[in-house]
């Protein structure tokens, strides 16, 4: 084998020792990568092309992605619970309807609906939601919130404040508005706009040992507002009605 052969076998075993691993960091690769200039060119353009491909490749996970997985599945969930309870005590009123023919205690006879207001559900939604939304920070745009909030009929000329979250949510299982805002205090105001339409028991406001809440009528929803005790939740309310443009 003549001198020659053997720099042509050196050279094709370096492109393929480069093609196969491009981060190879032989000596030997190394020696014969500075060899001479073409060997240095081909194995500059191959670390940049790596580079380029760990790069293009290299995609991150978008913000809160796994807490909005679990909220949309919650939320699906819920829903479907809520749907399920709902023919159960339908078919049980059916049912005590045919056996005692209709008597007085069935004329005050209400759904679940009926039953629960719309205070303990925003409390139960929050609580329920706490775990995903208490770190979020989206920083949605105004064009977002109003895109969310059109089919409500409603919308905002400008931030209501410092937005972190906003999407639809499911609101005892009916569609609804849900968006989340810094309080006064630094703590989370959880805002709703409910449709008129969902068959909940209209309070002005409610509240427990760690949350109070406040509702405003709209045209044809309700806005709800939820905040720690120690949130000035009631000026929250004020500025929202006053700040929210109502189409229907």
């Amino acid at each position: 084998m003549t001198k020659n052969e053997d720099k042509a076998m050196d050279e094709l075993e370096f492109r393929r020792q480069l093609y196969t691993n491009p981060r190879e960091r032989s000596d030997t690769l190394i020696q014969e990568a500075t060899r001479t200039p073409k060997n240095k060119k081909l194995y500059d353009e191959m670390q940049q092309f790596e580079c380029k491909l760990e790069q293009a490749l290299n995609v991150g996970v978008p913000d809160a992605l796994a807490e909005r997985l679990i909220l949309s599945q919650s939320f699906d969930d819920s829903q479907l619970e809520y749907r399920r309870k709902t023919r159960v005590h339908i078919a049980m009123a059916a049912s005590i309807a045919f056996v005692v023919g209709l008597s007085f205690s069935l004329v005050n006879w209400q759904l679940p609906t009926g039953q629960v207001n719309m205070g303990q559900v925003a409390l139960e939604h929050v609580y329920h939601e706490m775990p995903y939304t208490s770190g979020v920070d989206e920083q949605p745009s105004l064009q977002t919130i109003n895109a969310k909030l059109a089919r409500y009929g409603a919308s905002f000329d400008q931030l209501p404040g410092d937005v972190v979250y906003v999407n639809h949510c499911a609101y005892a299982g009916a569609p609804a508005f849900h968006m989340i805002m810094k309080g006064k205090m630094g703590s989370n105001i959880n805002v709703f706009v409910v449709p008129k339409s969902t068959e909940l028991q209209a309070v002005e406001s409610f509240a427990d040992k760690k949350m109070h809440g406040m509702v405003s009528k709209l045209s044809n929803a309700n806005l709800v507002v939820v905040g720690e005790r120690n949130e000035p939740i009631e000026k929250a309310l004020d500025t929202l009605t006053a700040d929210l443009n109502q189409s229907i």
